[in-house]
C-alpha cells in the first residue's frame, strides 16, 4: 500500500502543576476532536527526492510537534485537535497527495483553521487541492513565504517539491492567484523568474524585505482584498541558514525569523480587517537528520504556535 493512515498520538510534555490552572503547554491543548484547529502531518520524501534535494522531510511532522508541544500556551488558549499522518512509503507521491487532499476536503469545515505540518512544499499541491474541493466557488489566494517560486514544470519523474504552484495553476486555471514573499534571485533559474512574470505571479525579494520589513505590505493588502480564502504556505527554508540548518536547501542569505513572523501576523490581521478567512496553513521542508539541536524545528515550531492560537 503507497499510503500509510497514521492516526494521532498523545501530545506529552512538561507539566508545572504547582504554578496553577494557567500554567499551560500546546500539549495540554491538544485533543478535542470538536476543536475550533488542528494539525495534520504529511510525511513524505519523495518530492524532495524527485526535486534532487537532500531527504529528510519524511520526519519533518513528527519533530515538529515534539518542537511545538512544550511552548507555553498565549494568555487566551485556543484548544485543537490532531489528525494524525498521511505517510507516503516509497515514491507514490501522487496517491500521498490524494490522501491529504481528501482528508482536508473531509476536516476544513469542521475547523476554523487546519496547520498541514510537511513534508516537501509537495505539500502544497495537496493542501491546496483540498482546499478548493472543500469550497469550490471561493477564489483562494495562495500567499508562500519562500526562498524559491516552486514553479517548475513537472517532468519525467512527475510532480516533486519544486512543481506545486504549476501544478495549482494547471488546477486552478483562471481562479489561480499566487504572491511569493523571500524570493532569492540566486536560487531561481531566468526560465522561472519569466514564467513568473508570464504568469502574472507577485514576488517580493530577500533583499527588500531585509532593507525594510514592510516591502511585502502592499502585496499582502492587495491579494487578500481580492480573494475570499487565503492559503498561507510557509517553507522554512526562507530562513537563514543558522536558523534553520535543517532543511533540503539551506539558504546563505535567508529572511531573518522576526521578519517572516511580522509577516504572519501581517497576514493574519489583514485577513481580520477585511474578514477573508485563511482555513488553511502549512510548513514545510523541515528535515529533522539534517536539523543539528533542533534549531530548525524550534523555528518552525514558534511560526506553528502563532498560526495556531491565533485568534484571527
Amino acid at each position: 500500500m503507497p499510503v500509510n493512515i497514521i492516526p494521532p498520538q498523545p501530545w506529552t510534555g512538561r507539566s508545572d502543576p504547582e504554578d496553577g490552572p494557567d500554567a499551560l503547554r500546546l500539549h495540554h491543548l491538544a485533543g478535542k476532536g470538536d476543536a475550533n484547529r488542528a494539525v495534520i502531518g504529511f510525511a513524505s520524501d519523495a518530492g524532495v527526492a524527485r526535486n534532487k534535494g537532500r531527504i529528510g522531510a519524511h520526519d519533518g511532522p513528527a519533530a515538529m510537534r515534539k518542537a511545538m508541544a512544550g511552548l507555553a500556551a498565549p494568555q487566551n488558549p485556543v484548544r485543537f485537535t490532531d489528525l494524525g499522518d498521511i505517510e507516503v512509503l516509497g515514491d507514490d507521491l501522487e496517491a500521498g497527495q490524494i490522501a491529504l487532499s481528501e482528508k482536508l476536503h473531509q476536516n476544513l469545515t469542521q475547523h476554523g483553521r487546519i496547520i498541514v505540518l510537511g513534508g516537501g512544499h509537495e505539500t502544497a499541491f495537496a493542501s491546496y487541492s483540498g482546499l478548493a474541493k472543500a469550497y469550490p466557488d471561493k477564489r483562494i489566494g495562495i500567499i508562500n513565504l519562500d526562498a524559491h517560486l516552486d514553479l517548475r514544470l513537472p517532468g519525467g519523474n512527475g510532480p516533486s517539491s519544486g512543481t506545486p504552484f504549476a501544478q495549482i495553476r494547471a488546477l486552478a486555471h483562471e481562479k489561480f492567484d499566487y504572491l511569493c514573499i523571500g524570493v532569492a534571485e540566486e536560487s531561481n533559474t531566468q526560465a522561472l523568474m519569466d514564467r513568473a512574470r508570464e504568469w502574472n505571479v507577485g514576488t517580493v525579494s530577500d533583499h527588500a524585505l531585509i532593507a525594510d520589513k514592510h516591502a511585502a505590505d502592499d502585496a499582502v493588502s492587495a491579494i487578500i482584498k481580492r480573494s475570499d480564502l487565503v492559503y498561507l504556505t510557509i517553507d522554512i527554508d526562507v530562513l537563514p541558514h543558522f536558523q534553520a540548518p535543517g532543511v533540503s536547501a539551506p539558504a546563505a542569505r535567508g529572511v531573518p525569523l522576526e521578519i517572516i513572523e511580522y509577516l504572519v501576523v501581517t497576514v493574519l490581521t489583514e485577513c481580520k480587517k477585511t474578514a477573508t478567512p485563511c482555513p488553511l496553513a502549512d510548513i514545510v521542508e523541515l528535515s529533522p537528520p539534517h536539523d543539528m539541536q533542533s534549531v530548525t524545528a524550534k523555528s518552525a515550531a514558534l511560526l506553528a504556535r502563532r498560526l495556531l492560537m491565533s485568534a484571527s
